[in-house]
């Protein structure tokens, strides 16, 4: 029977998930635009967490007011002349002019527009770090498949081994394992294997030509995490390691739409997930990262959404960072500006629309879910 404690879990657990995934991502993207205009020397009157109405002012920072507001939604940058000019510019203060958005070159204005999506991007490359450096799962390779005439078939390997060691050398994952058979095709092997708790060395000989889709052993694997057990590394292999696993994550993220459209993938699983959706995931990230006493399943997390934020921010799409970056290009191109008031024009329009989508997503977050990973 459902309960109101299960309906109030059910309410808040995304609410959680929500500030606990979103918001920092969301406040440490703001804070690349804020950092970029002061070294610009642009004033940033209000640094604000959600969009107004205000709820309150936190404190300030120079010229700069930092609040709260009721909206949560995303957060913003209130820079100077971005939207209160006049055409006519001699009722302007002329210091306030000499600190606006618009009186910088096109050059600098780049700059402040990159900084929200940069400090996204490196953000998510020290926690793709320091998932290393706090420890992540081993890994077993574990065989979900034996074919039949092959050596693993005549060595009694079963559906559900865990190979753990080559030749007495321990291995970890499908990447150890199959560079280590790599090594020893055409020569007797003794292969070691967890079947249920108990460690069993099989000797095989691993196949030099095996037939096509079987492999050297004539098995197929998958790799299991070993629960209870996190690996730490050093932090040099963790900085490589961590640069790795980024750059992997950065390219598939900018790769998705053409995996979509050549694989196939169903609307239902491809489609965009709103800020409910993320908010659901990163709760059951964190739930996870209690289970396991282990902070990688949250971390990991991070990383994902704030390459899709920097990334998604980049696209040349007005009200994105992405389209004001391109309306600077072209003014650095033909030399010529639109004037900041029409600019800003575009974007909320831009903006509007984005709106309109976002709650269209909302909506298919609440009707049509995505099944959690």
């Amino acid at each position: 029977m459902f309960t109101f404690a299960e309906g109030l879990n059910g309410i808040l657990g995304p609410i959680f998930g929500f500030i606990v995934g979103l918001i920092p991502l969301i406040v440490i993207h703001e804070f690349g635009h804020l950092i970029m205009a002061k070294i610009m020397g642009v004033w940033a009157r209000e640094f604000g967490i959600g969009y107004p109405p205000r709820i309150f002012k936190m404190f300030n920072w120079g010229e700069t007011e930092f609040t709260l507001n009721w909206i949560p939604f995303g957060g913003f940058v209130r820079m100077e002349g971005e939207s209160t000019f006049a055409e006519d510019k001699e009722t302007v203060d002329p210091e306030v002019m000499a600190h606006s958005l618009y009186s910088k070159n096109p050059w600098q204005r780049i700059l402040i527009y990159l900084g929200g999506p940069a400090m996204n991007l490196i953000t998510a490359w020290l926690i793709a770090v320091l998932i290393f450096t706090s420890g992540i799962p081993g890994l077993q390779a574990v065989i979900t498949d034996v074919a039949p005439n092959s050596p693993a078939a005549a060595a009694n390997m079963q559906i559900g081994d865990a190979l753990v060691a080559v030749n007495g050398t321990d291995v970890e994952g499908s990447v150890e394992l199959q560079s280590a058979i790599e090594a020893v095709k055409g020569q007797e092997t003794m292969v070691t294997v967890d079947r249920d708790g108990e460690k069993l060395g099989i000797s095989l000989t691993p196949r030099e030509s095996p037939p096509e889709g079987e492999g050297s052993m004539g098995i197929m694997i998958m790799d299991h995490e070993v629960t209870g057990s996190l690996k730490h590394y050093s932090l040099p292999e963790s900085l490589v390691y961590g640069t790795r696993y980024f750059g992997n994550l950065a390219s598939m993220t900018v790769m998705l739409p053409v995996y979509i459209v050549r694989m196939g993938i169903p609307f239902e699983q491809a489609r965009p997930v709103g800020v409910i959706g993320i908010s659901q995931i990163a709760e059951q990230s964190v739930n996870q990262s209690i289970e396991q006493a282990a902070p990688y399943p949250y971390l990991s997390l991070l990383v994902m959404l704030s390459i899709s934020l920097g990334i998604f921010n980049l696209l040349p799409i007005p009200a994105l960072d992405g389209g004001r970056i391109l309306f600077s290009l072209i003014e650095a191109v033909r030399g010529k500006a639109l004037t900041p008031a029409l600019e800003e024009r575009i974007h909320l329009v831009a903006f509007a629309a984005m709106i309109v989508l976002f709650i269209g997503i909302t909506l298919l977050d609440i009707f049509m879910p995505v099944p959690l990973p």
